[in-house]
């Protein structure tokens, strides 16, 4: 056999070889994408599970504690609460205010939520704004809110708070809807 048919042959098999590695580097990408997706699922899974556990810890204060609804209903009508209370309704209005701060980041994400929600509905929360409405609630977002939140995050809420109805229809009032 001559030099030339030796070289036309191992380049036959170089071929072959690069047609075989780029195949299965193809099953490989692909099977890492799978477990990618399965893993983006998992995630989403736990983040939802996660937003819903603080949701009921955030109803259940309000389910288990009598004590509680009372201070909730002094603090959402504005009327005096003690310094204790003042402090529980203004924890209870954190809660919240985390809550909905995590809906948000995992929205601007794309982790969940995508097409669900959109920002400023999430932003303009009512029930969070009836919350920071209250004068506990909004001496606590003024004095306490930015040691614990982003600038970001409060202007957003400031810009809806300044131009939300619900919080005009209190001011007007003096009470909730």
């Amino acid at each position: 056999m001559n030099w030339d048919a030796l070289g036309a042959i191992g380049e036959i098999i170089g071929a072959i070889a690069v047609l075989a590695t780029l195949y299965y580097l193809a099953k490989q990408i692909k099977m890492q994408n799978c477990e990618l997706e399965k893993s983006n699922q998992n995630v989403t899974a736990q983040l939802s599970l996660d937003i819903n556990t603080m949701l009921i810890n955030n109803n259940d204060a309000l389910m288990r504690d009598k004590e509680f609804v009372q201070i909730y209903q002094k603090g959402i009508s504005n009327q005096l609460l003690d310094e204790i209370e003042a402090i529980q309704f203004s924890q209870y209005v954190n809660r919240w205010l985390a809550l909905l701060e995590s809906v948000i980041v995992a929205a601007k994400a794309k982790v969940m939520f995508a097409g669900d929600y959109d920002l400023d509905f999430l932003y303009g929360n009512p029930y969070v704004h009836r919350l920071i409405a209250t004068e506990v609630g909004a001496r606590w977002l003024d004095e306490e809110a930015p040691l614990m939140y982003s600038k970001d995050f409060l202007e957003k809420i400031e810009n809806f708070r300044s131009s939300d109805s619900i919080v005009q229809e209190f001011h007007s009032r003096g009470t909730p809807r």
